[in-house]
């Protein structure tokens, strides 16, 4: 891996985790993370207005992976309902690098090298045993979470890379992606009206994680481009890190040396995945 996609990718799992933390500590997780989405669709339309939709060839990708991401933000709100930051969040990311690695090589024709799988189980694994090691309730809604972030990281690798290029493909990502969540809100809730108050309670703290997810979706975006998916899914999943040392400094969640031992043995994997 690259110096260049290393930094990058780093850079992208501490905005993520950010944004997780503002969705976890709001009293409406499905609407927050509603509001996260529509803020970056919102900073994206002047990318989407000046630059354009991405090539036609990426658009399937592209259907497909606006449908992952609703999916995604109800699992994901499910999740943070039942379960800690601390524990949600680690089960979640942990579930997807090894299938991305997986299907990546399968389908997408990449190529990662013994110590780059060393690096990618150390971290699933490490992340995994975080919130395993006693199951909490609600468990499912977490690896529901992970499959959707497998999910779409390949459908979002392959669109980006079908169009060879990836701010715009980020853009029309971001921007059709909250009006389809916005459409299917809708409907589930019958009214818009929880989703406006979710935004008039705290328009700056959403609209900062909507920026913040928008620009680490594209920090990844952009070395996936160039950078095998399985590495750079791995590697994202580093910021379950910075999730559980969110969770245990702002959240008050209890965090055990268990925990800070499999972040270390994560920070581990993530080394050898840059230096692979």
């Amino acid at each position: 891996m690259s110096a260049e996609a290393f930094f990058l990718i780093m850079a992208a799992a501490l905005l993520h985790a950010a944004w997780n933390l503002v969705v976890k500590d709001s009293n409406d997780r499905l609407a927050s993370m509603w509001a996260v989405a529509t803020a970056g669709g919102i900073a994206n339309l002047p990318v989407l207005a000046v630059l354009g939709l991405p090539e036609p060839k990426a658009y399937g990708w592209l259907a497909l992976s606006c449908v992952l991401h609703v999916g995604y933000g109800f699992a994901l709100a499910g999740a943070y309902d039942r379960v800690d930051l601390s524990a949600a969040y680690p089960i979640a990311r942990g579930t997807a690098p090894l299938i991305v690695s997986v299907v990546g090589i399968a389908l997408l024709g990449d190529s990662i090298s013994p110590l780059g799988f060393a690096g990618i189980a150390l971290v699933a694994i490490s992340l995994g045993i975080i919130g395993l090691r006693h199951v909490p309730e609600g468990v499912g809604w977490a690896v529901l979470t992970g499959l959707m972030i497998a999910a779409y990281t390949l459908s979002d690798g392959a669109g980006v890379r079908a169009g060879d290029e990836s701010v715009r493909y980020i853009g029309a990502l971001f921007v059709f992606h909250s009006a389809l969540f916005t459409v299917v809100l809708a409907a589930t809730r019958g009214s818009l009206s929880s989703l406006g108050d979710a935004l008039k309670r705290s328009p700056g703290r959403l609209f900062f994680g909507g920026a913040a997810s928008a620009g680490a979706y594209l920090l990844v975006m952009i070395a996936a481009r160039t950078t095998p998916l399985g590495l750079v899914a791995g590697l994202r999943e580093t910021s379950a890190g910075f999730g559980v040392l969110a969770g245990y400094l702002l959240l008050g969640e209890k965090v055990t040396k268990h925990h800070a031992l499999a972040v270390v043995v994560a920070i581990v994997g993530s080394v050898l995945i840059a230096t692979s």
